[in-house]
């Protein structure tokens, strides 16, 4: 009986250490695959930086990867790819532009999704910290664009009209709450505040 138990607690061990180990890799996998997508789309918004004006415009919003832009809240310390679409294999690796709403720096409602969680997309982990006034800034092929949060609120998986349409430019973050129980939605809305175009 005793040694039965000895190897039951060994297996236990041995489980419980791949279960960590898997995480642990999965994790690395998704840092690398963001820190790729960062490091391509960088290079991009550099070679249109120093393109000749004849080229400008050869070049469209998609980028690298289905990235769209970079997504930056120094409040929180994050540095992110904004990839398109809001569906789940996007959003293990990076943040989601809602395919349908505004883009960066033009009229309309630029949404973007994101997850927290403890493997997969901790993007928007500390979302929760932005106050009133805090600074957002989207970086793309096209150019700069600083936003302002002017609001903050939690709502209903159901109440999709944060998503509505705009006709000033503004930008809605979405992510679930509270933090791994998800039974409803934080939602950030900023308002475009100053812009810097390369075109």
């Amino acid at each position: 009986m005793g040694k039965k138990l000895k190897i039951f607690g060994l297996a236990l061990i041995i489980i419980g250490l791949a279960i960590i180990i898997g995480a642990f890799s999965i994790k690395l996998f998704v840092m690398h695959k963001q820190n790729t997508m960062i490091k391509n789309y960088e290079k991009k918004i550099e070679e249109r930086k120093n393109a000749k004006k004849t080229d400008v415009g050869k070049t469209d919003d998609s980028g690298d990867m289905g990235v769209v832009g970079l997504l930056k809240i120094p409040k929180i310390d994050l540095k992110v790819a904004i990839g398109e679409g809001a569906d789940l294999e996007t959003l293990k690796f990076a943040v989601g532009h809602f395919k349908g709403t505004g883009m960066p720096g033009k009229n309309g409602n630029f949404c973007v999704a994101g997850h927290r969680s403890y493997i997969y997309g901790e993007y928007f982990n500390r979302l929760n910290e932005l106050k009133i006034g805090d600074e957002i800034t989207v970086e793309t092929l096209n150019g700069e664009y600083k936003y302002k949060v002017y609001s903050i609120q939690v709502v209903l998986p159901s109440h999709t009209e944060v998503l509505n349409p705009t006709t000033d430019a503004t930008m809605t973050l979405v992510t679930c709450t509270p933090l791994r129980v998800a039974t409803h939605r934080l939602i950030v809305k900023a308002r475009l505040e100053k812009s810097k175009n390369l075109n």
